[in-house]
C-alpha cells in the first residue's frame, strides 16, 4: 500500500522473524555472542530468555543462518508437547524413525545417532523456542538428553530460548539438576532510547526507503516511550503510521502521526490510550526509564507466575471437592472440610497477588 510512496521495496515493520531485519542492539550483540561462544566450546545447556515481542526467535534464525555444515541443527517451536512425547518429537526433528517404538528405544536410537554424528565429528544442536511452556517433566525427559555423553565431550548442545517465565520455572527445587548444568545464561531486554531511533532506521534502510530518517525525533521519542523498547511493538506502530502518513500524503512521520495511532488502537482495546494533548501530559503518562520498567516487568512476570501455579492449584482442589461432594461417605466429612478451608486461604492470596500486580 505504502511501499512505493516512501521508496520501499517491501514492508519495513512485518512481524515475521527475518534475520535480514534483525538490529543488534547492546542486548541482541550480548545474547549472540554468549550464543557463538557456546556452540563453537561446545558449552552443553544454554539458556537464553527475553521479554515478549524482544526479538528472541529473529536473533535464533540468524544464528541458524550461520550456524557452520558440520553442525546438525534440530529447532523445536511447539512446546505443548505432553511430557510422555518429547523424546519422540526431538527424533523426528532429526529425521529418526519413530514408528513402534517405546521411550527406552527411542532413547537408545538417538544414543546411536549422537554417537554416529560424535564418530564422524559432527556438533548436534537442539534448539527449543518458546521453552517456557515446557511441563517440568518434558524439561527432566530434555535433561536425560544431557546425560548421553562421550568420553568428556557433550553428545548434544541444547539451548532452552523463552520469555521470563522460563527462569522462574527452572527455579523450582526439581528442575535443579537442569540448572546446575546452564553453563551460559543471558537476557534481552527492551531497545533504549537510542537503539529504537537506529533500530526504525535500520528497518527502513533494508526495506528500501528514499529517507530512512522518515521518522522525526519527537515521534521516535513517544514510540520509545510507549513500545517500552520492545521490538514487536515497535512495528506495530510504525507499520500503522506509515499507513497513516501515506494516507494523510506525508512523507514524515510526526509525533501527531505517532499519537493518532496509538489513540486509534487504544480505542480497539489493543493499546491502553494515555495520549494526552499537551506534552506535560506525555511525560507524565509515557514517561520512559529502562531500569524502573525492567523491575516493573521482572515483578509482574513474578506474580503472574504465581497467580498461574494458584490457578492451577484451585483446578485441582475443584476436581477433588467434586469427587468428595458426589460420594457424601462420612469418612470424607473431615477430608471435605480441610479442602474447603484451603481453597478459601488459596484464594485469598490469590486476590492479594492480584492487587498486588495492579498496583504496579
Amino acid at each position: 500500500m505504502y511501499e512505493e510512496f516512501y521508496g520501499l521495496k517491501e514492508k519495513p515493520f512485518n512481524l515475521l522473524p527475518d534475520p535480514e531485519y534483525l538490529y543488534m542492539s547492546d542486548g541482541h550483540e550480548n545474547a549472540y555472542t554468549h550464543l557463538e561462544y557456546a556452540i563453537t566450546e561446545n558449552k552443553g545447556f544454554v539458556v537464553v530468555t527475553g521479554e515478549i515481542g524482544s526479538g528472541k526467535t529473529t536473533l535464533i534464525n540468524y544464528l541458524l543462518s550461520k550456524i557452520p555444515d558440520d553442525i546438525e541443527i534440530g529447532l523445536i517451536n511447539n512446546t505443548y508437547i505432553p511430557p510422555n512425547q518429547i523424546i519422540k518429537s526431538i527424533c523426528r526433528e532429526f529425521e529418526l524413525e519413530t514408528n513402534h517404538k517405546d521411550k527406552a528405544e527411542l532413547m537408545d536410537l538417538f544414543h546411536e545417532f549422537l554417537i554416529e554424528k560424535y564418530s564422524r565429528k559432527q556438533r548436534v544442536v537442539l534448539i527449543i523456542d518458546e521453552a517456557q511452556n515446557l511441563a517440568k517433566k518434558a524439561l527432566e525427559e530434555i535433561r536425560m538428553l544431557s546425560n548421553l555423553e562421550a568420553e568428556k565431550h557433550h553428545l548434544i548442545q541444547i539451548i532452552l530460548v523463552g520469555q521470563p517465565e522460563l527462569k522462574y520455572r527452572l527455579q523450582h527445587k526439581r528442575l535443579e539438576q537442569i540448572v546446575q548444568r546452564i553453563t551460559v545464561h543471558c537476557h534481552i531486554s527492551g531497545l533504549k532510547r537510542n537503539e529504537v531511533e537506529n533500530y526504525i532506521k535500520y528497518r527502513m534502510t533494508i526495506g528500501g526507503a528514499d529517507n530512512p530518517e522518515t521518522f522525526t525525533s519527537e515521534a521516535v521519542d513517544l514510540i520509545a516511550k510507549y513500545s517500552r523498547g520492545i521490538p514487536r511493538i515497535i512495528n506495530l506502530v510504525c507499520d500503522a503510521a506509515l499507513v497513516y502518513g501515506y494516507a494523510d500524503n506525508k512523507k514524515v512521520i510526526d509525533k501527531k502521526i505517532i499519537e493518532d495511532v496509538i489513540r486509534e488502537r487504544g480505542s480497539g482495546g489493543i493499546f491502553t490510550d494515555k495520549i494526552g494533548n499537551d506534552d506535560k501530559n506525555d511525560a507524565d503518562l509515557l514517561s520512559y526509564d529502562d531500569r524502573d520498567v525492567g523491575d516493573a516487568l521482572e515483578r509482574i512476570n513474578v506474580l503472574e507466575v504465581r497467580l498461574n501455579n494458584l490457578e492451577t492449584l484451585f483446578k485441582s482442589i475443584d476436581q477433588r471437592l467434586n469427587y468428595l461432594m458426589t460420594t457424601r461417605e462420612e469418612r470424607d466429612a473431615i477430608v471435605l472440610e480441610l479442602f474447603k478451608m484451603l481453597k478459601n486461604s488459596m484464594h485469598e492470596r490469590y486476590e492479594t497477588l492480584l492487587k498486588l500486580k495492579k498496583m504496579i
